[in-house]
C-alpha cells in the first residue's frame, strides 16, 4: 500500500493534539502499521523425508520393457554326479529350471490445485508439485519393495520372500513376544547365514538408531551396567574418512557398508507382542533386480466436468515398475530388535 504525505502528516498532527489514547504499532493497522509493507518471504522450507536406500545399498536397475514384462529364465537345481563301478548304469539326473517375472505394477498420486495459485503464488507452485510428487512416489517405491506382502497390482517386498534367509538374534528377550537386544555375535551369523548359501554378502540395511545403538554400545568395565568397557561390534571408524553419523552417509560393521534409512519398519511384532521392533536385512544387492519405467509419467489437465466447473488443474503422476531377487538365498533376515537397548 501506497501512503501519501498528507496521510502522513495528518497522522502526526493527531498525535500532537493527543488524539490518540494509545502508542503506535506497527503490527495495527489502524495505528501506523497501515504504512507497513507486507512480509518478504523467505526460501521455501520443504518437508524433511526418508532417504531411499535399496538402490543406493546397489539394487540392479534396468528400464521396464514396452511390453511391461519380463522374464528371467533361471537355474533352481543342479544335476547329480554319481560313483559307479565297472559296467554299471549311471544314474540319470536333470537340472531343474524356472524363471523370475516381473511385471509392471502401476503406481499413482494425484494433485487438484485450484487456478489461483498459479495465478497469484509467489513461488513456481508447479514445479513445487511435481518434484514433491515425485519424491513421494520414489519413497513409496523403496517401501514397497523392502515391505510389502505383494498382490496383483503390487510388488512383493524382499523381506516377505519364503527363501530369504531368516536368522534369529541370540540377544537377550525378555519373553517370546518382545524384541531382541542386538548380539555382538549376530551381524557375522547374518554373514555367515548368507554365505552357507553360496550367495556373496555384500553390505546391511538397518535404521539409523539402530546403527547408533551399535556404534555406542560397549561391554561393562568393572561393574555390571557400567558400560566403560571396549566396544562390542567390529566398528572400523577409520574405514573411510567420509564415514559419519549423518543418516544419508554410509556406515560400516564387520567390515561391510551400512545403508542407513528410517524406510525400514521400527513397528514390527513378535508373536502376540506389542513390543515395536525392526530388522536388519543384509546380503547382496546387486542380487536385486528392479525393473522400471525410465522416467515419471506427468498429465496435466483442466478439462472434464469437475475440474474445468470447479476452475482447477489436475496434476497426474505414474510409475510403473517392479523387483525381486534374483537368487533369494543372497539375502539374510534379522527380525524383531529392539533399536535402542
Amino acid at each position: 500500500r501506497i501512503v501519501e504525505p498528507d496521510e502522513i502528516a495528518a497522522v502526526r498532527r493527531r498525535m500532537s493534539m493527543g488524539g490518540y489514547t494509545k502508542a503506535l504499532s506497527w503490527l495495527d493497522e489502524t495505528a501506523g502499521g497501515a504504512m507497513v509493507g507486507p512480509p518478504a518471504f523467505g526460501e521455501f522450507i520443504e518437508v524433511l523425508r526418508n532417504n531411499a536406500v535399496l538402490i543406493q545399498a546397489g539394487a540392479r536397475v534396468m528400464p521396464m520393457p514396452p511390453q511391461g514384462r519380463i522374464i528371467y529364465p533361471r537355474q533352481t537345481t543342479a544335476m547329480t554326479a554319481y560313483h559307479v563301478g565297472e559296467s554299471t548304469n549311471i544314474t540319470s539326473s536333470d537340472l531343474g529350471t524356472g524363471d523370475v517375472t516381473l511385471q509392471a505394477k502401476k503406481l499413482t498420486i494425484l494433485a487438484k490445485l485450484p487456478n489461483e495459485l498459479f495465478h497469484f503464488a509467489s513461488i513456481p507452485i508447479e514445479s513445487l508439485v511435481r518434484e514433491d510428487m515425485g519424491m513421494v512416489v520414489s519413497l513409496k517405491m523403496d517401501k514397497t519393495l523392502l515391505e510389502d506382502t505383494g498382490s496383483q497390482t503390487v510388488p512383493k517386498g524382499l523381506i516377505n520372500y519364503a527363501n530369504i534367509n531368516s536368522y534369529t538374534s541370540v540377544g537377550s528377550a525378555a519373553d517370546a513376544h518382545s524384541g531382541y537386544a542386538i548380539a555382538p555375535e549376530d551381524p557375522y551369523n547374518l554373514i555367515g547365514t548368507t554365505e552357507e548359501q553360496n550367495a556373496k554378502f555384500k553390505a546391511f540395511i538397518m535404521r539409523p538408531l539402530l546403527y547408533t545403538t551399535l556404534v555406542n554400545r560397549r561391554a561393562d568395565a568393572v561393574s555390571a551396567g557400567d558400560k566403560k568397557g571396549q566396544f562390542l561390534f567390529d566398528i572400523v571408524r577409520s574405514w573411510d574418512a567420509a564415514i559419519g553419523q549423518d543418516r544419508l552417509s554410509v556406515g560400516n560393521l564387520c567390515g561391510y557398508p551400512v545403508y542407513k534409512s528410517t524406510q525400514l519398519s521400527k513397528t514390527r511384532t513378535r508373536g502376540s507382542g506389542t513390543t515395536n521392533n525392526t530388522y536388519i536385512i543384509g546380503g547382496d544387492f546387486q542380487d536385486y533386480l528392479l525393473a522400471m519405467s525410465g522416467a515419471m509419467e506427468f498429465a496435466l489437465s483442466t478439462q472434464g466436468d469437475t475440474p474445468f466447473v470447479a476452475d482447477q488443474t489436475w496434476l497426474r503422476g505414474t510409475m510403473y515398475y517392479d523387483g525381486a531377487p534374483r537368487h533369494e538365498a543372497s539375502f539374510s533376515l534379522l527380525d524383531n530388535l529392539l533399536q535402542n537397548t
